[in-house]
Parts: structure tokens; C-alpha cells; sequence
């Protein structure tokens, strides 16, 4: 078998987000689409069309398995335009019923978990309620899986106080503090999360530790939300949510939607994003109230600019604290890209 994964013409809406990572690379549900395919396709040769040389050089270093596409036909082609944040918000449920389906290990430690349930709540179905026998749970959590399922993965913990709502996954080695999860939340692998999240997608090692709303948004990996910053999802006037985005102009067709936010993106304390804001990879905004669309490597406010050696730098100590290195071959594309985007 034949697969496609074509990132050759993407909605500019997914250019924020496919920076750094492709789509196929997005951790949804505790797995990305490549392993998806892997798991669910033994065998199958697995190619690969990017939108540029040099993003496609930086996904082949990553995956010496993935073939350059070079077929005339496929038995599937998996498209970038099938992954748009707007809509993805609103199949957090399939997903995570993809991932039950996939992983049949969640059948196990549903059944462990009440040997060790001790001070927390379940309102709802408890059979819709997954938590790896590696999780810590503190007395005072409560779940609800009245409108979906929840999954808790291996190494997360959770303090007291925090209120979840299915149909939510949280991925591994992710800390839950204080938090309210509310409308079908995704949270991928070590991330740090605190205060009000509603319906978002959050990928690997991002955090939002602190009080402040995070609501209908997609949040791409090694994000940094400081205290009280705040994204809104819903327009004065309850009109359409339109992102701008260079010069371009999207419809999302749905009159709640928050903010995109790409890779290596860090917000202050108390910054408030309006309706529809984008923020390019590696923006790091200080003003306290931003809107539109924030261009790569922005520094402290619209019209700033980060430095080179200072954003890899950073970048760097910061990948450290979570146990991962930046390779070579990543340090030299984000070095083009750094040129590309501030010519």
C-alpha cells in the first residue's frame, strides 16, 4: 500500500502551525497521523510532498522512513486542508475514539483504576473514564464524561481542585494544576496547565500554568502562556471569526474561535488576544492587548524583531529544561526560515 501525506498546498491558515512541524507530526490524541498510519497499516509505504525544499529536507532528516513522493498514483492521500484548527476543534471526540480503537491498552487501565481511586469524582459514566496506572490523581479532582470520554496518560498528575470535562486527552508527563478543562480539549505530552481551558488543541511542551482563558484556540508546540493572558473566542457582535494572515484573509465559518499560536510563540503575564489572533512562530509579545496577525520572529510588540542568535539561543536552554535537544539539521532550517521571513 501506497500513502500520500501532502503538505504541498496548504491553507495559509496552517502556515503558523507547519513552521516547525508538519501536520502529520501533530501529537492529537496521544498519537500523530504518522503513527496512526503506522499502526494502522503494517507495512504500507508512507510518502511524502512538502511545500518547499528546504521544509521538506528538515521532514526527511526527521523520518528517514518517509519516501519523497515520486508516484503518479496512491491508494490514500492524506491532505494538509483536512487538519484546519476550526474544524478540528469540533472532532476532539472522534479522535480520541480513534485513539480507544487504536491503543487497546485503555481498556486495561480503566479497570485499574478504581484500585486506586481515592478522593476524587466521577460525575457521569466511570466507564468513560481512562487514567494510566502511572498517573497521580489528589483527592478533589473531579471528571466529567457525561458528553465524552477522558483519557489521562502515563507520568501526568493532577492536583486538587481541577475540574475536567470529557471528551478530554491528556498526554504524558503533563501536569493539571488548578485548572477547569471545559468542551473537548486535546493536551499533548509535558505540558504545564493552569487556570480556565475551553475546546482547544494543545501540543507537546507548551505551557499555560496559570490563571487566565485559553478557548477555541490551537497552540502549537513549546509555547509559553504566562499568567492571566487571555485569548477571546467570541466577537462583540457574534459575527464570523476571520484570520488574517499576511495578506491573506480566511473565514472559519464559525463565530467561536480564539487564537492560532505557533511554535516556540511566548506571551507576558496579562497579554489579551482578541478574536482571531494569529501569532507567528517564535513571537514573543509583551503589549498587553494584541489582535490580527503577529508576523514570525516578532519581538516585544508588531514592527519588533526577535534575534537570530538570541531566538536559538533561548530556544535551546528552553528544549534543555524538557530533556530535548535541537538537532543540526533543525538548527539550519529554522536559521533559512529566519531569513525567508524577515527579508
Amino acid at each position: 500500500m501506497n500513502l500520500l501525506l501532502d503538505d504541498s498546498k496548504r491553507n495559509p491558515s496552517l502556515e503558523p502551525l507547519s513552521r516547525f512541524h508538519s501536520f502529520f507530526e501533530w501529537n492529537l490524541g496521544g498519537m500523530t497521523l504518522l503513527e496512526k498510519l503506522e499502526r494502522k497499516y503494517p507495512g504500507a509505504k508512507i510518502y511524502y510532498k512538502g511545500p518547499n525544499e528546504d521544509f521538506e529536507t528538515l521532514i526527511f532528516n526527521r523520518y528517514p522512513h518517509v519516501i519523497p513522493a515520486n508516484l503518479d498514483s496512491y491508494d490514500s492521500i492524506y491532505s494538509a486542508d483536512s487538519f484546519l484548527p476550526w474544524e478540528l476543534l469540533g472532532t476532539v471526540t472522534s479522535i480520541i475514539e480513534d485513539t480507544l480503537t487504536i491503543e487497546k491498552e485503555w481498556k486495561r487501565f480503566r479497570q485499574k483504576y478504581k484500585a486506586k481511586q481515592s478522593g476524587f469524582h466521577i460525575v457521569g459514566k466511570d466507564k468513560h473514564l481512562y487514567i494510566h496506572a502511572g498517573a497521580t490523581v489528589y483527592p478533589g479532582v473531579v471528571f466529567d464524561t457525561t458528553h465524552g470520554p477522558i483519557l489521562i496518560e502515563d507520568g501526568v498528575k493532577i492536583s486538587s481542585f481541577s475540574f475536567l470535562e470529557g471528551p478530554l486527552f491528556v498526554g504524558k508527563n503533563s501536569q493539571i494544576d488548578n485548572a477547569r478543562i471545559t468542551g473537548g480539549t486535546l493536551i499533548g505530552n509535558q505540558c504545564r496547565i493552569g487556570g480556565e481551558v475551553e475546546n482547544s488543541i494543545i501540543l507537546d511542551y507548551t505551557n499555560k500554568h496559570h490563571e487566565g482563558f485559553l478557548g477555541h484556540s490551537f497552540v502549537s508546540n513549546w509555547v509559553n502562556l504566562g499568567a492571566l493572558s487571555t485569548t477571546s473566542d467570541l466577537k462583540n457582535n457574534y459575527g464570523i471569526v476571520k484570520l488574517k494572515i499576511g495578506d491573506s484573509v480566511i473565514n472559519t465559518g464559525t463565530i467561536k474561535f480564539g487564537s492560532i499560536f505557533g511554535p516556540f510563540t511566548k506571551l507576558a503575564i496579562g497579554v489579551m488576544s482578541n478574536t482571531g489572533t494569529v501569532f507567528d512562530v517564535a513571537s514573543n509579545i509583551v503589549e498587553s492587548r494584541i489582535q490580527g496577525y503577529v508576523p514570525p520572529f516578532t519581538w516585544i510588540k508588531p514592527g519588533g524583531r526577535y534575534r537570530l542568535e538570541e531566538f536559538l539561543f533561548d530556544t535551546k536552554k528552553i528544549m534543555a529544561r524538557r530533556g530535548v535537544n535541537l538537532f543540526e539539521f533543525e538548527d539550519f532550517y529554522l536559521r533559512k526560515l529566519y531569513g525567508k521571513c524577515t527579508e
